[in-house]
């Protein structure tokens, strides 16, 4: 009785949080942090229709992420640099979702494994397709988990890029089975 009377005013105490509170916490966190925490007019459609979007809002919402997207020229860059950004925590973080080389012992499984992903081709359909689905996932997946790396300032233009073309590129590694893979 008392462990369940105590579950129960603690529940009570974590949703006693009221909006001045939560202002300031987030406030003390500093400008940047507090810019940060606020959310963009799809960020909170997105909260709104937490089970999805209705299908009459999808195609005026896929068009305004579309217009977020800041193209690189060309769309795929340097795959070594683009592997950087793909292992690197502080940047990518790309195996904490995905599994790419197969040499790789540790990587998430929230995403598609990207292991052969250059089988897809290196055309510009599948070129521009990638390189737009780092840039804003919403486009092709709206309020997906995957991060909107160019939309919110986690990569460059060029990063996302190079990301391209570590992920299409025959001679990157995370292409064994195409043809020139290493």
């Amino acid at each position: 009785m008392k462990r369940a009377l105590l579950f129960v005013l603690l529940a009570t105490l974590a949703f006693a949080v009221d909006d001045t509170t939560m202002k300031k916490v987030i406030e003390s966190g500093g400008p940047g942090f507090a810019a940060a925490m606020q959310q963009d007019p799809s960020e909170a459609l997105c909260s709104e229709f937490p089970q999805g979007l209705p299908a009459d809002r999808v195609g005026g919402f896929v068009e305004t992420e579309r217009a977020k997207v800041s193209y690189a020229q060309p769309l795929a860059g340097d795959w070594e640099r683009g592997r950087e950004v793909f292992v690197t925590p502080a940047r990518g973080n790309c195996y904490a979702c995905h599994a790419g080389e197969p040499s790789e012992a540790a990587f998430g499984d929230v995403g598609p494994p990207l292991t052969n992903y250059g089988l897809k081709g290196r055309g510009e359909g599948i070129v521009k397709y990638t390189y737009e689905k780092i840039y804003n996932a919403w486009i092709t997946v709206p309020c997906s988990t995957m991060p909107r790396y160019g939309v919110n300032g986690r990569l460059t233009a060029q990063e996302i890029a190079d990301l391209v073309a570590y992920l299409t590129s025959p001679d990157s590694p995370i292409n064994p089975a195409v043809k020139g893979g290493k």
